[in-house]
């Protein structure tokens, strides 16, 4: 854990703290002095959230409100951006205040307390809230993400009573109409539930497939209104459309992070270490963070191992040429978080992603 060495600026007003349920919201508020000057609870409807906020703003016209992200806090993030503007919405990152959740007296009032103290004393850990097209942007992505995830069990199904069967199907079967009709050919060859349960799955996998397309033409249009997509695109290697638009959607403006490490250890790829009586040692990757921009960096490696020229050649090579000695898998999360320093290094500085110095290549003399 890092040490809190910033300069804390006071908030002259009344500090709020919600606890946010699906039937209702907990809440408490801190005066000036960062004593409870109110406490209850209301129904979790827009209707109650806008009289707190009315009466509220009548004891002290200036407000600052906390709350945590959760499944259904956007539309309370909404509502207080529109009462009280969006510079005094903070949202918090769950992962980060494990003092909440790790409490032995916790209880909902407790922990709308926490969320309003830890934003009164400026120590709130806060959460990127994707707005606009940045919003419709990430829900699309993130549903094509789930569409993936689930046509790819489905194909490991399939290929999992294919082998029992001892047959197979030709690579990329399902991307054209020859290869599922081929795959229906060889489905027909097998007796009994086997042979039903693939043809189940085969209709299974055509409409995840027609729903991975629909999605992926949404993440397409939603990013062309984009610069930052463009901009990605056309400078990083390994990068198209839907990696272009993950990345932008889920970490946000880079020049937002102080510096490219910080903005590498947004998508969780850096290690992290500890040290305690003198000794020290690296541990495993955070894992903190966005998990579709850990996705997207790493696909974009991936993408680079497929190339036989161009920018995505010399990551290639790199990534052999470590893999011989490393395990391949920390080397194409290195090569990630690499990518990552230097998306930061293009908004944040104007800097064109220099691939010799990511990426030296080893001359032959």
């Amino acid at each position: 854990m890092k040490k809190l060495n910033r300069k804390v600026s006071r908030f002259k007003g009344f500090t709020v703290g919600l606890d946010v349920h699906k039937k209702f919201i907990e809440y408490c508020v801190l005066d000036n002095n960062g004593d409870d000057a109110e406490g209850g609870r209301i129904g979790s409807t827009h209707k109650d959230l806008e009289a707190l906020i009315a009466r509220l703003k009548k004891k002290s016209p200036r407000l600052q409100v906390s709350l945590e992200a959760c499944g259904c806090f956007i539309w309370i993030f909404d509502v207080l951006a529109k009462e009280l503007g969006r510079d005094a919405v903070h949202v918090a990152q769950p992962s980060r205040i494990r003092v909440i959740a790790n409490s032995m007296e916790k209880n909902d009032a407790n922990d709308a307390w926490w969320l309003a103290y830890l934003l009164y004393e400026c120590r709130l850990p806060e959460a990127f809230v994707a707005e606009g097209s940045l919003r419709d942007l990430r829900v699309a992505s993130r549903e094509l993400r789930c569409w993936v995830n689930q046509r790819s069990d489905l194909l490991r199904r399939f290929k999992s009573h294919l082998a029992q069967a001892g047959l197979k199907v030709p690579k990329n079967w399902q991307a054209s109409k020859l290869g599922r009709t081929k795959a229906k050919e060889v489905i027909l060859q097998v007796p009994a539930e086997r042979g039903r349960a693939l043809m189940i799955l085969l209709k299974q996998i055509g409409r995840l497939s027609r729903q991975m397309l629909y999605w992926h033409k949404r993440v397409e249009e939603l990013s062309k209104d984009l610069p930052a997509v463009k901009t990605l695109i056309e400078e990083m290697p390994g990068f198209g459309p839907v990696i272009s638009g993950a990345v932008v959607a889920e970490l946000g403006e880079p020049k937002r992070f102080y510096n490219q490490k910080a903005y590498a250890k947004a998508t969780g790829l850096t290690p992290g270490y500890r040290e305690s009586g003198g000794h020290s040692s690296n541990t495993r990757i955070t894992r903190q963070g966005s998990r579709l921009a850990r996705w997207a960096f790493t696909r974009a490696v991936i993408g680079c191992m497929r190339c036989k020229s161009g920018a995505g050649l010399s990551i290639k090579q790199w990534v052999e040429r470590h893999g011989k000695h490393k395990p391949k898998k920390k080397v194409i999360v290195a090569a990630a978080r690499k990518l990552a320093e230097g998306v930061w290094r293009l908004f944040a500085l104007g800097e064109a992603f220099n691939l010799a110095r990511a990426f030296p290549v080893r001359s032959m003399a």
